[in-house]
């Protein structure tokens, strides 16, 4: 009967089975988008930077990520692993972890070395005193050229475990960071840009003048092309991303002795603190003191203090037992949120300020577009589904009403309301199991045409969402079988109104009205 009622009213059915249809192949094509995305950046944090376990220092901040911590405009120094040594050991033999390694990152850029723009120094800037405005252009390039820099996202690595866990990148040129080396491996694409930066024609081997840029302020290495790479896989690694030893990045990040050095003053140095009378600071007893005859300016002695570099030595150098993360592979990667909680566990009993997490808090902000997208597609499936809902019931209804004498006649042969509401049930749910189907498979032949087609992202922004170079949409039996079946139920809900109100006509009135 419900098939039979189906087909004689064959334009209202297929009316409410093309927006059925619709909503499958949105919501199949939708979710194969943002699986791809997901397990696309899952795969490069994953593979290439962060392993299955993240382990950072904790931040009143903010949450802590590969990037440093979330906070407000971003301003908050990136918390170092305490009791590094005792935490490395504890994570080493927690069952499920196979390998892991410490490491920091930073943010610098490359700078021009300012002897090779200033050539002669005074000789030169005496030459451009006396110019005409054509020189002050001259120097306002000169200027320009001195500005010039590359962007870099510096990882500090321990190269002695480092590249047994991560295998995602191909010397070009020159060779992988060793332990006890110095240095930058940048990506080829980079090393180009930084030549044409630069105005030099870099190579392995040479020197650059890297500025790190941290919250303690800025600091300035010098540093030897080691080598250059490319990525082996299709993921959307960013050409700014350069390796470095650890403690050129500890440098540049400001993790040095002297910035974890406690300064302890002696009490003649902090006496003027304790005064209570602070205008006897600036009274005339000041300059009363003579001046002893046989004090005299020894120059020496102030060069030998000024020559003193003892203090600033030790505030440039690199703390070598700070680390800001450990990553780890475990044995198996469906182990990666086990292992992250039995970690946290061992961290609260021991005592260490430290916490585990898996891809997407190490991802920060890129784990986090994820989420936003599939925000925004929930709302705009929610919209589309109260719109469906809406068109669908009105359909129903003017069906229902020109059914109304059909619905009179069968309540006089004693039909009850059970057996009204379960007829207009199967007839639904069939319309909507066979058009969702449909649409559902719609979807997953577009999504594979997709996939076959390799469309390439184009940009950075387009990778992060493509979750790589090229769009590679992922159906899921899970998604197919959501969507078809987030359709019969959005069209059972749509015929309950029309149904309950034909069902509030008198069986004689509904066949008087045929």
């Amino acid at each position: 009967m419900a098939f039979r009622n189906i087909l004689e009213h064959k334009s209202k059915s297929l009316i409410v089975g093309v927006l059925l249809a619709m909503g499958a192949l949105i919501l199949v094509l939708g979710n194969s988008f943002i699986n791809a995305s997901q397990m696309g950046i899952r795969t490069m944090f994953t593979e290439s930077y962060t392993g299955d376990v993240f382990i950072s220092g904790k931040s009143l901040d903010g949450d802590v990520s590969l990037f440093g911590v979330m906070s407000m405009g971003g301003s908050a120094s990136t918390p170092t692993i305490p009791e590094y040594e005792k935490t490395y050991e504890l994570i080493r033999n927690t069952p499920g972890v196979a390998k892991l390694s410490g490491m920091a990152t930073g943010f610098g850029i490359t700078v021009k070395d300012p002897d090779a723009t200033m050539g002669d120094g005074p000789q030169n800037m005496s030459q451009q005193s006396g110019d005409d405005a054509e020189s002050g252009s001259d120097g306002a390039e000169a200027m320009a050229e001195t500005m010039a820099s590359r962007f870099l996202f510096l990882f500090g690595v321990d190269a002695k475990d480092y590249w047994s866990l991560f295998d995602t990148v191909e010397i070009v040129s020159g060779s992988l960071l060793e332990p006890g080396q110095s240095g930058l491996i940048v990506n080829e694409n980079q090393l180009a840009n930084m030549s044409k930066a630069l105005k030099r024609d870099l190579k392995v081997g040479d020197m650059v003048l890297v500025q790190g840029i941290s919250s303690g302020g800025m600091r300035l290495r010098e540093m030897p092309i080691l080598g250059t790479y490319r990525a082996k896989g299709e993921g959307a690694a960013p050409e700014q991303l350069a390796f470095a030893d650890i403690d050129s990045v500890r440098i540049l990040a400001g993790m040095t002795v002297g910035a974890s050095e406690n300064i302890v003053l002696e009490p003649e140095q902090t006496a003027m603190l304790s005064i209570d009378d602070t205008d006897s600071l600036f009274g005339d007893e000041l300059l009363a003191a003579p001046i002893s005859q046989g004090s005299v300016f020894d120059e020496a002695a102030l060069t030998a203090t000024l020559a003193d570099t003892s203090v600033r030595d030790v505030a440039n150098q690199a703390d070598r037992g700070a680390w800001q993360y450990i990553v780890v592979r475990t044995e198996k990667p469906s182990d990666a949120l086990a292992v992250a909680k039995s970690l946290n566990e061992t961290f609260a009993r021991e005592g260490i300020d430290a916490v585990a997490g898996d891809w997407q808090k190490a991802a920060g902000p890129y784990g986090q577009s994820v989420d936003v997208v599939r925000i925004v597609f929930l709302v705009a499936v929610i919209i589309l589904i109260i719109v469906a809902i809406i068109i669908i019931m009105n359909t129903f209804v003017i069906s229902v009403i020109e059914r109304t004498g059909e619905i009179g006649t069968m309540r006089a042969m004693g039909a009850g309301r059970g057996f009204v509401r379960r007829m207009f049930a199967v007839e639904t749910g069939v319309l909507s199991l066979v058009f969702s189907t449909l649409g559902a498979s719609l979807g997953a032949i577009i999504a594979a045409i997709l996939r076959a087609s390799h469309i390439e992202a184009g940009n950075p922004f387009f990778e992060i969402l493509f979750g790589g170079k090229y769009l590679n949409l992922v159906v899921t039996p899970g998604n197919f079988a959501g969507a078809v079946l987030a359709m019969v139920v959005v069209g059972f809900l749509a015929h309950l109104y029309p149904v309950s109100v034909a069902l509030k006509i008198q069986p004689v009135r509904a066949m008087q009205s045929e």
